[in-house]
């Protein structure tokens, strides 16, 4: 912005009337033939030590020094320019601005454009005579005033010139308290909604967050908006997000995903009105962790985790650290057989057709179907938690209950069982109730004694399942709209993966103390299996101690062992032995049903005088070196956003320690604000002189403009009516509403630090650039 004249060399007019902005939005220069000068509308209050605020003597000495004359010669490069100019200049007065007429040709380009007082013109008289009112009016804002700024383009200077300016006011100016209420005054900055956005996604409400900038700024007048502007401002960036649609967004996001991921999968279905009405995904990472895996998959729904009450399903399993682990997720219409079945086909494509061998539910009977037909060779079994709980519901009788569940995780054979449960039946009486004759007919899904030599990797429930949905549920939510689904889901999976990393490094770089009396098995068992299943190993390793042996025979290369346990009521097991393969069969079959070696295994192994475990009776995904069979997969690939957030968080936290320092002095605190300042005009302009700029800070613009250009040709989701909204007796007739901020050297530090956000930001795009 300039002073205009017809001579006037460039030197002089910035020493006689140069004024503009800097980086943050800041009166730069404001000189106008006057001596003060003012770098920035923030200061020291000597007395109360706080930063910021309208009470700046100086600013104000100056705005009272500005005459018509003096603005009227003034040149502005842009029409924004010119707007921030006249928004300041409103800020210091005590007064708002809003927009009023303007014109621009055929290319674009603005030939004038007009600003006037918030108070311009009248209330239409219809609101005064309104009959039907149901609460109290809005204030009078309208005073007429016809205090305006105007400015044209000048063709021959290229640039806008002032053509009119009013200065006076019919009512009078806001006061320095109520300055930072007036709409054109509060405004959340670019680098506030990416801190916002990033406290938001770790589940942090927006009340609190604004109460976090309040904290940083030194009060609520310092901040720059108030709650609401904040969520507006996170309203409106939610729907730049999905502008082509919810559904359009959320697969925007997922082929974005792929794009940078050539292993991430994922798949749609719609229905015949063209509405999204299944989604299934999964990353390079779950598809490898299915192939080491996938053996035992658990399949469980849940619920309220999206506005339109789809019904979540997560496919998870354990992983060689006996820690959860999700294979894929889908988000379905109904629960329906033939909706399952999509599912179930959909996760062997994704896999590239493996398989489970073991499948669990909590006994849908639509899953259980579904299972039934696409996986015919899977050994499916009950939840027995949610089992449990049903008998409970259905059977009115606690001895029922209690020797059912007993019964349910007793070792024993079939005939065994058989005979206990038909005394069981008799003894309670409920011989027959119907529910118990038809648990009994499914007896193959839910007891131990059928059961018993199926890989279950050690599971009876689905309580992986169900911890897993607590965990999400930090995530989720039932407002979230489908893109925002999509990325804190993600986000989540990010979360699970950083914890497997924690427990590779503690089975990888730590050793555990060897405890027993047979340090050589220990020792071989603590090489081999990660440090979780080691101390599962160890716990049947020291049980090996109270087996009594019953004797033992030999038939050629073959020995078999008979063990009792001390105190164990006449029960026995029988070890097989094949000596040159090194083989070992258990009667308990534990190693077929968990994959471990029993203690019955590793009493024979100290009969024989083994110093190692042998290979047979190693379960190689049990391992450390598992991830050595993955059959090629990739690992998992950051996320091209989420690599940006954390570049911007690496640099705001490493100019902590600076602006730390800085607070105590008051030459280094202005030191480092005018570095701040001057840092934040220049990155600003190679940030949009490289094509960053456009949407903001509120996505990686190459992200969203690749979403622009893609088009699914989808409908957004009706709202689903699932098995959860009837039982809590909810009926759906369409989609929902829309969804409804101490001492001087601390305000010092907190001051640094809300400028440092601007820096951070703008920087670390410039490195994402190369990276």
């Amino acid at each position: 912005m300039q002073r205009r004249g017809t001579e006037v060399e460039k030197s002089k007019e910035t020493e006689n009337g140069r004024m503009g902005m800097d980086g943050c939005g800041r009166l730069r220069s404001f000189d106008l033939n006057q001596e003060p000068e003012c770098d920035r509308d923030t200061f020291i209050e000597e007395s109360g030590g706080s930063i910021g605020g309208h009470e700046d003597e100086e600013a104000n000495e100056l705005v009272g020094a500005i005459g018509v004359d003096d603005v009227m010669k003034l040149t502005f490069d842009t029409e924004e320019e010119a707007g921030e100019f006249y928004n300041l200049y409103a800020k210091l007065s005590g007064f708002g601005i809003r927009k009023s007429n303007a014109k621009r040709d055929a290319d674009g380009i603005s030939r004038f454009r007009k600003w006037v007082c918030c108070c311009e013109g009248y209330r239409n008289e219809k609101w005064f005579n309104y009959e039907d009112r149901k609460r109290e009016a809005k204030p009078i804002t309208r005073t007429a005033c016809r205090a305006c700024f105007r400015v044209k383009y000048d063709i021959e200077s290229v640039k806008y010139v002032v053509t009119r300016f009013i200065m006076e006011h019919n009512h009078p100016l806001a006061s320095e308290a109520s300055v930072q209420h007036i709409r054109s005054h509060r405004k959340v900055s670019d680098a506030e909604y990416v801190q916002a956005k990033s406290l938001k996604l770790v589940g942090a409400r927006i009340c609190q967050i604004m109460k976090h900038f309040v904290i940083k700024a030194g009060g609520y007048s310092n901040v720059g908006c108030c709650i609401k502007d904040l969520y507006n401002r996170m309203d409106e960036e939610r729907r730049k997000d999905i502008f082509n649609g919810d559904a359009e967004g959320a697969l925007g996001f997922l082929a974005a995903k792929k794009d940078a991921d050539e292993m991430f999968f994922y798949k749609y279905h719609v229905d015949n009105k063209g509405r999204l009405a299944r989604l299934f995904w999964a990353d390079s990472k779950s598809r490898a962790d299915f192939s080491v895996f996938g053996d035992v998959l658990v399949f469980d729904t849940t619920y309220k985790t999206n506005k339109y009450r789809k019904p979540l399903v997560v496919l998870a399993g354990v992983n060689n650290h006996l820690n959860n682990t999700i294979f894929g997720c889908a988000l379905l219409s109904d629960e329906r057989i033939e909706t399952y079945e999509w599912v179930l086909s959909t996760v062997v494509e994704a896999m590239k057709g493996r398989k489970p061998v073991a499948v669990m539910t909590d006994g849908d009977s639509a899953m259980r179907r579904a299972i039934k037909n696409l996986l015919p060779d899977a050994c499916h079994r009950l939840c027995s938690w949610h089992l449990h709980r049903n008998a409970r519901s259905n059977i009115r009788c606690e001895e029922f209950n209690n020797r059912l569940y007993n019964l349910m995780e007793r070792k024993c054979s079939t005939l065994e069982f058989e005979d206990r449960w038909v005394r069981l039946v008799n003894e309670c009486g409920v011989v027959e109730n119907e529910w118990v004759k038809k648990l009994y007919r499914r007896r193959r899904l839910w007891v131990e004694a059928y059961l018993r030599g199926h890989f279950f990797a050690g599971m009876r429930s689905t309580h992986r399942c169900e911890k897993m949905n607590a965990f999400l549920n930090e995530y989720l939510n039932k407002k979230m709209r489908l893109y925002e689904f999509v990325r804190s889901f993600d986000l989540a999976i990010a979360w699970l993966q950083h914890t497997e990393s924690k427990a590779i490094h503690t089975s990888e770089n730590t050793k555990p103390v060897l405890t027993t009396i047979l340090p050589e098995l220990e020792g071989s068992a603590a090489e081999v299996f990660t440090r979780n299943v080691f101390f599962m190993v160890r716990k049947h390793l020291n049980r090996q101690g109270l087996l009594i042996s019953e004797g033992w025979s030999e038939d050629g290369g073959s020995r078999t062992y008979y063990y009792s346990k001390y105190g164990g009521h006449g029960i026995s097991w029988r070890v097989d032995y094949d000596r040159s393969m090194e083989n070992l069969i258990c009667s308990c079959m534990k190693f077929e049903s968990k994959g471990i070696p029993c203690a019955h295994m590793f009493r024979l192994m100290v009969v024989e005088g083994m110093n190692r475990i042998p290979e047979a009776c190693i379960s190689k995904r049990w391992t450390k070196g598992v991830y050595c069979t993955n059959n090629g997969m990739k690992a998992f690939v950051a996320d091209e956003q989420l690599t940006q957030m954390a570049r911007y968080g690496t640099l705001k936290s490493s100019c902590n320690t600076m602006c730390y320092y800085a607070s105590y002095m008051d030459d280094a605190f202005n030191d480092l604000q005018q570095m701040f300042d001057k840092h934040s005009v220049d990155l600003k302009e190679k940030w949009i002189d490289r094509e960053y700029g456009g949407d903001g800070f509120a996505m990686d613009s190459r992200v969203r403009n690749d979403r622009s250009r893609r088009t699914f040709g989808l409908l957004d989701p009706r709202v689903s009516r699932s098995k959860e909204v009837e039982r809590d007796g909810m009926v759906v007739h369409g989609s929902s509403s829309r969804d409804d901020r101490q001492v001087t050297e601390q305000h010092r530090l907190e001051g640094l630090s809300f400028v440092m956000y601007r820096w951070g930001e703008e920087y670390s795009r410039l490195l994402g650039l190369d990276g």
